[in-house]
């Protein structure tokens, strides 16, 4: 049997993609391009489902991730000051609540921050398509992003290198915390070099001084470099992602395509690149009746790369329930992506020769599956990527256009989730 969705569908999603680049472009969160292409996808959605509707919501565009960058770097810079002074325990101080910004703003996706920060309305857009029995027995939700991101100049340098870069920017923020108090306690400790009434130089800081100065313009870099100055496209990340939403509501809208018992809701999130704030409205405001009777594919980034990932969970982000030792990464449910698993096997079955497709916990950076699983609502992700890193490619890059996008990998990401409708809903028979 060939597959269900043929090229006409690839070429489909590649023009609706290519329609909001060229016409539209750049989407930041909550501004009024990212509300053009809102309308945009809703009107695709019209054409094709039985009903569509919308959910706002306010948010800081800002906050994330740039605000806890300048925050969390500003504070530890305010307190680096303080480390040559006679209340270097002001280091400690300045360090921990900047560390405690980024942390949990990137980690636990508080939203301490937002309160600095301008807020604007953003927009969920969905519809539905309803079973041919009237009266459905599971729902699957299906969604891409509309927004794009902020470009991160440092990403195409890759993952590890991304990672090295943060993790050595927070460390010294550490080290100073630990050095600040050992100053406090030890008070000129090795001799003064330098002692005045409000600075203090002793001979261990001149030691310290030596690994500190090029870290601390190390650290400089980071904080002043690690965002661009331009928003990029997003065709892959994510329209990508609202392309196949779509084009499953194109084919299942066809009488002899729609599904007997299950619902499938599909469409898009506003501002996740603003910290997921988009998927987070949408589990808030949807009925409790319908995420209890669930399961969520999230579509990422499914327009580039040489495979598919199919995500059991995103171990960046981290999460607290009750369970020793209490702060877990995010874990998705396995009755979905097993699922979505069987769904490409079945794919495999009916056509050789298809993009690699694998089981993969991410380990950096995320997707809108994060909200859903935090509030434990049955969801995993397909994100598309290099098969050997399996990592979004040009992710957040000036390069993230239509012209590279791989139209095998977005046909690929489109029949495994029409695999996975109909594997639901034969089960629900």
């Amino acid at each position: 049997m060939p597959l269900k969705a043929d090229k006409t569908y690839s070429e489909y999603m590649y023009n609706f993609i290519d329609d909001i680049c060229k016409n539209i472009g750049p989407r930041l969160a909550t501004k009024p391009e990212e509300h053009k292409g809102i309308e945009f996808i809703g009107e695709e959605l019209h054409k094709y489902c039985d009903e569509t509707f919308t959910q706002d919501f306010k948010t800081a565009y800002y906050a994330y991730p740039r605000g806890l960058v300048r925050w969390g770097g500003g504070l530890c810079i305010i307190g680096f000051f303080f480390l040559f002074t006679v209340i270097p325990w002001l280091c400690a101080i300045f360090c921990l609540v900047g560390l405690f910004f980024a942390v949990t703003e990137l980690l636990f996706l508080k939203e301490y921050l937002d309160i600095f920060y301008a807020k604007g309305i953003s927009k969920n857009i969905f519809g539905r398509i309803t079973p041919k029995s009237g009266k459905p027995k599971k729902y699957l939700i299906f969604g891409g992003h509309s927004d794009s991101a902020i470009e991160l100049p440092y990403a195409k340098l890759g993952v590890p290198s991304m990672q090295k870069r943060l993790y050595g920017a927070i460390a010294l923020g550490v080290v100073s915390i630990i050095y600040s108090l050992i100053k406090t306690i030890i008070p000129g400790a090795i001799g003064y070099v330098v002692n005045h009434p409000f600075f203090n130089v002793t001979w261990l800081d001149i030691i310290y001084l030596v690994p500190f100065i090029p870290w601390f313009a190390f650290f400089l870099t980071i904080l002043f470099k690690f965002f661009g100055s331009k928003i990029v496209q997003g065709a892959n990340d994510n329209l990508s992602g609202c392309a196949v939403a779509c084009a499953i509501a194109k084919f299942l809208s066809l009488a002899e395509n729609r599904p007997k018992n299950i619902e499938v809701i599909c469409g898009s999130f506003g501002s996740e690149e603003a910290g997921q704030r988009g998927s987070k409205a949408f589990v808030k405001q949807t009925p409790k009746e319908i995420l209890d009777n669930s399961y969520t594919v999230v579509l990422e980034s499914v327009g580039g790369g040489n495979g598919i990932g199919i995500l059991t969970a995103e171990t960046m982000y981290l999460t607290v329930n009750k369970k020793f030792p209490f702060i877990h990464p995010i874990q998705h449910h396995p009755d979905v992506y097993n699922r979505v698993y069987k769904a490409f096997e079945n794919c495999r079955e009916k056509r050789k020769g298809l993009p690699p497709t694998e089981l993969v916990a991410a380990k950096f950076a995320g997707t809108d599956a994060t909200r859903f699983s935090e509030k434990g609502v049955p969801a995993c992700a397909i994100v598309g990527g290099g098969i050997e890193t399996m990592f979004i490619k040009n992710w957040h890059s000036l390069e993230d256009i239509p012209e590279n996008l791989n139209k095998e990998i977005l046909l690929h990401a489109l029949n495994i989730s029409l695999e996975f409708v109909e594997l639901v809903d034969k089960e629900c028979e």
